[in-house]
C-alpha cells in the first residue's frame, strides 16, 4: 500500500495513489507544468518504493519528456499485464505526442492507432478524462497520418461528448479546436467561426490551460484568415504569441502559429514583418528537422509567394511541401500542398499540367472529406477556363465548387487575393450582351479603328507588331465569330508555303492575348479558338456596330 503522502489539498490530506490519480488526470489535460510539480512530490515522498515498476516508468516519461519509441512500448506492454487502464491509456497518449512533438516517423503511429482502438472498445472501463483524451489522439492520427477529415471530426465529435460530460475544460478546448479543423476542411466555415468564438470566451477561465488555450485560439486565427478577415487573425495569433503562459507552450505548437501569423501578415501587407516571421520559421524549424513544420514552412512561404506573383517560387515550396509530407508519412500537408501545386502550375499556364493535377487530387480530397480543398481547386478550373474564354464552362465549375459546400456557405479564396476573387466574378458575370462600361476589351470602328482593354486605350506602340493588329482588325471584319483559321492565315499571310501561315497565326493570337498585360501577368483570353475557328469572346468583347457594313472601311487591313 502507498504511503501517505503529508500534502492537504482543500484541507484533505492526500495518498500517494490519490496525488497519482490526480497527476494522470494533469496529463490527460495536457497541463505539462501541474504533472512536473506532481511527480516531484510523489519522487520526494518516496513513491518509487512502493509504486510497480512500470508506473514509476511511466511518471518519469511523462515528466522528463522521454520520447524513445522502445520505451513506451515497453511500459505500455508492461501495464496492459497488469491490467491497469489508465496507464495504458496514459502510456499511448504520449507516445503518440512524443512522435507529433518529433514531426517524422508518423509511420510509429500506426501501432498505436491499434492501441488507440483497443482501449476504446465498448466494455472498456476508463475515467471519461481519459476517454476524451484518447479520442484527441485518435483524431489526431486521422487528420495528419491520413488526411482523413471525416474520420477526424468524428473522433473529436465523440470526445467532445465525454469532455463535457467530464467537465473537463481543457479538453473541451482542445477537442473543439480539433472539431473546427475539421469543419472548414469539409466546408463548415462559419459553424467553426461560431463555435470557436464561443470557445473563445471559455478561454478566459484559468482553469482553461495554456497549451488547450492556445490550440482554440490559434485554430480561431487559422478560421480567420480563411474567412478573409486577415486582420483579426493577426491579432488573434498575437494574442496566442503574447501570452502570459507561452513559455511553456511546445515549440511545434508556437512555430504552427508564426506560420499563420506570416499568412496574415503577407495579406496585410506587413512587408518587414513577413520578411522577420520567414526568417523566424527557417532558423527554428530546418536545425531541428521536424519534417512536419518543414513541410508547413515551405507551404506557408509558397502561399506568400503566389500572392507574390511568383508563381515558379510557390510551386517549388508547393513540391518541397509535399517531399517532406511524404518523408514525415504524413498524407494531410502533401494533400493541401497538392492545392497550392495547381495554382502556381495555373499561373504559370501549365493548363495541361494543372488540370492533371485536379484529376489525380480531386478523388481523394473528396474521399477524405476535404470538400473545401476540393471547392477551391474547382474555384481554380474555373479561373483557367475563364482566362481560356470558355465562360460557360467556367460558370459549370464554379457551380461545382459552391454544389460541394453547404447551403450559404461563401466560397473564398485560398492562398489567393481579393483582387483574384474580384477577377474572376467579373468575368462570370459578364451578360452574351456585353456594354462598353462592362466589357474587358471595347473595340471601336466608326472612323478611327481604336481598341481599349480594362479601360486603357492601346496606341500603335503598344502592339506587338504590325500583323497583330491587322489579325484584329481582320477578324472584326469578318464578323469577329467562328471566323475560320484558315481563311485568317491565307489572308494576313498570302505567301507563307506550308504550315507556315498557321505558325504565324498562333503567335499573332498569342500577342493579340497579351495585349494590354505587364510583365509576367496572365492574360485573359478574349480570343478563342475552337475546330479550327477563331472568335471574340461574348460577354467579355464589346464591338461597336453590329453589321459588317458599319465596320468594313475602318477594318481594312493595311498592305
Amino acid at each position: 500500500m502507498n504511503s501517505c503522502l503529508s500534502r492537504r489539498e482543500g484541507g484533505m490530506s492526500l495518498s500517494c495513489a490519490d496525488l497519482e490519480l490526480q497527476v494522470l488526470r494533469l496529463f490527460f489535460e495536457m497541463d505539462a507544468a501541474g504533472v512536473a510539480a506532481g511527480v516531484a512530490v510523489l519522487r520526494a515522498a518516496g513513491e518509487s518504493a512502493s509504486a510497480p515498476g512500470y508506473r514509476r516508468a511511466l511518471f518519469s516519461l511523462i515528466a522528463d519528456g522521454e520520447r524513445a519509441s522502445d520505451q513506451w512500448a515497453f511500459v505500455y506492454q508492461e501495464a496492459r499485464l497488469a491490467g491497469d487502464l489508465e496507464a495504458s491509456a496514459a502510456v499511448c497518449v504520449a507516445a503518440v505526442d512524443a512522435t507529433l512533438g518529433r514531426g517524422r516517423g508518423l509511420h510509429a503511429w500506426d501501432v498505436w492507432r491499434t492501441r488507440l482502438a483497443d482501449l476504446l472498445a465498448p466494455g472498456t472501463v476508463l475515467p471519461t478524462h481519459a476517454w476524451a483524451a484518447l479520442h484527441l489522439r485518435q483524431g489526431l492520427i486521422c487528420l495528419l497520418r491520413d488526411g482523413d477529415a471525416e474520420s477526424a471530426g468524428r473522433a473529436a465529435a465523440a470526445g467532445l461528448i465525454l469532455a463535457d460530460a467530464g467537465q473537463s475544460l481543457p479538453l473541451v478546448l482542445a477537442l473543439r479546436a480539433l472539431a473546427g479543423l475539421t469543419d472548414c476542411l469539409a466546408g463548415h466555415l462559419l459553424r467553426a467561426d461560431v463555435r470557436l468564438s464561443d470557445s473563445a470566451f471559455l478561454c478566459h477561465r484559468n482553469a482553461s490551460g495554456v497549451l488547450p488555450r492556445a490550440l482554440a485560439l490559434s485554430t480561431l486565427g487559422f478560421v480567420k484568415l480563411l474567412m478573409g478577415d486577415a486582420e483579426a487573425a493577426f491579432r488573434t495569433l498575437d494574442h496566442v504569441r503574447h501570452d502570459a503562459a507561452a513559455g511553456s507552450l511546445p515549440e511545434c505548437l508556437m512555430l504552427l502559429v508564426e506560420g499563420h501569423r506570416l499568412y496574415a501578415a503577407t495579406a496585410l501587407g506587413k512587408g518587414h514583418t513577413v520578411q522577420d516571421l520567414a526568417d523566424h520559421l527557417g532558423c527554428r524549424v530546418l536545425p531541428a528537422r521536424n519534417l512536419l513544420l518543414e513541410a508547413y514552412r515551405h507551404l506557408a512561404l509558397g502561399a506568400v509567394a503566389l500572392r507574390k506573383g511568383q508563381a515558379l517560387r510557390a510551386l517549388v515550396h508547393a513540391q518541397e511541401s509535399a517531399d517532406c509530407s511524404r518523408r514525415a508519412a504524413a498524407e494531410f500537408p502533401a494533400l493541401v500542398a497538392a492545392l497550392l501545386e495547381l495554382q502556381a502550375l495555373a499561373d504559370l499556364q501549365r493548363i495541361e499540367d494543372a488540370e492533371a493535377c485536379l484529376v489525380r487530387c480531386y478523388p481523394e480530397w473528396i474521399r477524405r472529406g476535404l470538400k473545401r480543398i476540393a471547392a477551391i481547386a474547382c474555384q481554380e478550373q474555373a479561373m483557367i477556363k475563364a482566362r481560356r474564354g470558355e465562360l460557360d464552362m467556367a460558370r459549370r465549375c464554379r457551380s461545382k465548387a459552391l454544389t460541394l459546400l453547404p447551403v450559404g456557405e461563401s466560397l473564398l479564396p485560398l492562398h489567393r487575393s481579393q483582387m483574384w476573387l474580384d477577377e474572376l466574378d467579373g468575368v462570370l458575370s459578364a451578360t452574351d450582351a456585353a456594354s462598353p462600361t462592362s466589357a474587358h476589351v471595347v473595340i471601336r470602328t466608326q472612323g478611327e479603328f481604336v481598341v481599349e482593354i480594362k479601360g486603357r486605350r492601346i496606341y500603335d506602340r503598344d502592339w506587338k507588331g504590325r500583323r497583330t493588329k491587322s489579325l484584329l482588325m481582320a477578324l472584326v471584319a469578318a464578323g469577329c465569330h467562328k471566323v475560320s483559321a484558315e481563311r485568317l492565315a491565307d489572308q494576313l499571310w498570302p505567301d507563307s508555303e506550308g504550315d507556315r501561315a498557321m505558325q504565324n497565326l498562333k503567335v499573332a493570337l498569342h500577342r493579340l492575348r497579351r495585349l494590354g498585360c505587364a510583365p509576367g501577368e496572365t492574360p485573359v483570353n478574349w480570343v478563342h479558338v475552337k475546330h479550327g475557328q477563331v472568335s471574340l469572346v461574348k460577354g467579355m468583347c464589346w464591338v461597336e456596330g453590329e453589321g459588317l457594313s458599319a465596320r468594313k472601311e475602318s477594318c481594312r487591313i493595311p498592305r
